[in-house]
């Protein structure tokens, strides 16, 4: 094939520099990783050819793109030259889905008419997202949706289809534009443009359209700014603790209905703490207010074990007493457990502090006078069904509590932060997403970042929350819409094999 090396390019950098860097970033080049898998798949003399270099392709992309994932693993002492290998085998992962997407159009895609083209990659990629999020735990992190969320005038369809759907839509149409250029048809090239025209116009009469809501709260989100390296050390547990108490005392002069605090603040269990759960209780008197506490948490053990470990908010409501948590459900696979019980001791390092995560069993929301808190921990916010279910449960606010200290200073946080702005739009919720060191933000319904702090910065953001009772489009046809993508993008799939295997 001609130009290898440049579809190379045109794959692993449109796919880096579409998604959040730390150098430069425009949305519209993600649209690039798409094309070029497309035409790779059309262009190539076998299966071979496009499976191999599909993959390579994505796995360049995808490494340039979460090449922080190396940095947790080297926070707890491990030789940089063994963290390495931890982004590019991830990378590998999420990028032989694209090489399942170019092996479709190679199958299916030759000589077909752009329309074609278009329609048949938009379903696949559809697909292809949701079973990123899916398969093996699901990371659907880097998706062409999220790449837009800085753009949110561009993304509002996601209220109306959901992040997975949208991305196969702006990715076939990406796709189409490409046919459209190879078969030199201006017809369809207009069309195609035509098509990005309607879809971003519309987006954008959606963005200018007011939320109704039902009620507001005032917030403030401490942002703790402790080094991860000490977090768990228990000589600096006393610092930890004071210095939450005195940038929560901020409170005393500009009263709100609820603080949060993020993941793990607490990095002790505040159940059994008699030497600084008092402390904790008195602030929330005196504040006035409820207090939303990141703070591993224990339970009755199950399948043998004595207890079983919890990643927890608890709720200190204005009285001092603590009544409510939430225990987070989707775990971090070698982050907050190890699978398969596998004795890694790098990874037990990894789990500092903490011990084995056991996963949450309920979803229902945290209540506090006007306020049902549908809370996503970590990287919670990144899975759309999540969101899904808090507000199914009755959520009229999310809350997204994490600690990216353990990124440092690589683009992991803002990727985290495209990524809950999706959640936003999909469930036309406010967001309020507290985390130890940044992207400390509130996000409205429409995607737009209210107002945010500063990273790696001991910080206190203030702002308000308004309420909402109301579903989204995407909300009420959630099921209908992921049926349509895994039934559609599989029959797609299948369809190709076999059109392939009968023509061959």
């Amino acid at each position: 094939m001609r130009n290898l090396a440049l579809l190379y390019l045109i794959a692993g950098v449109g796919l880096w520099l579409g998604s959040a860097n730390t150098i430069y970033h425009l949305p519209p080049f993600i649209l690039f990783f798409p094309a070029a898998l497309y035409y790779m798949g059309i262009q190539a003399p076998s299966r071979k050819f496009v499976i191999t270099h599909a993959f390579l392709a994505g796995t360049l992309g995808y490494t340039l793109c979460l090449y922080w994932t190396a940095t947790p693993l080297m926070q707890t002492g491990m030789p940089a030259a063994v963290a390495a290998p931890a982004p590019i085998a991830l990378s590998a992962l999420q990028a032989a889905y694209g090489a399942v997407f170019a092996l479709f159009c190679f199958q299916l895609l030759k000589n077909k008419s752009p329309l074609v083209v278009g329609s048949a990659t938009a379903l696949m990629w559809g697909a292809i997202e949701m079973a990123r999020g899916t398969f093996f735990s699901g990371f659907p992190w880097v998706s062409v949706a999220s790449a837009f969320a800085s753009w949110p005038e561009a993304i509002q369809p996601v209220s109306l289809m959901g992040a997975e759907a949208y991305s196969g839509l702006l990715a076939g149409l990406g796709c189409y534009l490409t046919a459209a250029l190879v078969a030199s048809s201006r017809k369809h090239m207009v069309a195609a443009v035509a098509g990005f025209l309607v879809v971003f116009s519309t987006s954008y009469t959606l963005w200018q359209q007011p939320v109704e809501t039902s009620g507001s709260a005032r917030i403030a989100m401490v942002q703790g700014n402790i080094d991860q390296s000490a977090k768990w050390n228990r000589a600096y547990q006393q610092g930890t603790v004071n210095r939450y108490i005195t940038l929560s005392e901020q409170v005393l002069q500009k009263p709100v209905d609820l603080v949060i605090w993020p993941e793990t603040s607490m990095p002790f269990f505040m159940q059994q703490s008699k030497e600084f759960l008092p402390y904790l209780r008195r602030l929330a008197v005196n504040s006035n207010a409820a207090y939303l506490i990141g703070t591993p948490g224990f339970g009755p053990g199950t399948n043998g074990r004595e207890w079983d470990v919890y990643n927890r908010a608890y709720l200190i409501e204005s009285d001092g007493v603590m009544r409510k948590w939430y225990d987070k459900v989707h775990l971090v696979p070698f982050g907050e457990y190890i699978p398969f019980d596998l004795d890694i001791s790098y990874f037990g390092d990894l789990l500092s502090g903490s011990g084995t995560f056991r996963p949450g069993k309920t979803y229902a929301p945290i209540t506090v006078d006007n306020l049902a808190l549908g809370v996503l921990i970590c990287y919670e916010t990144i899975f759309t069904e999540l969101a899904q279910q808090r507000v199914s449960d009755g959520a009229n606010v999310l809350i997204n509590i994490s600690n990216d200290a353990w990124f440092g200073d690589t683009s992991a946080p803002k990727q985290h932060l495209d990524l809950a702005v999706l959640r936003a739009i999909e469930q036309e919720r406010f967001i309020a997403r507290a985390t130890n060191t940044g992207i400390s933000a509130i996000i409205d319904p429409k995607g737009n970042i209210i107002t945010h702090g500063k990273s790696f910065r001991a910080d206190v953001v203030f702002g308000t929350v308004n309420t909402n009772e109301n579903h989204t489009v995407y909300h009420h046809l959630f099921s209908i819409i992921r049926w349509i993508l895994m039934l559609g993008g599989a029959a797609l799939l299948g369809y190709s094999f076999f059109t392939y295997k009968k023509n061959d």
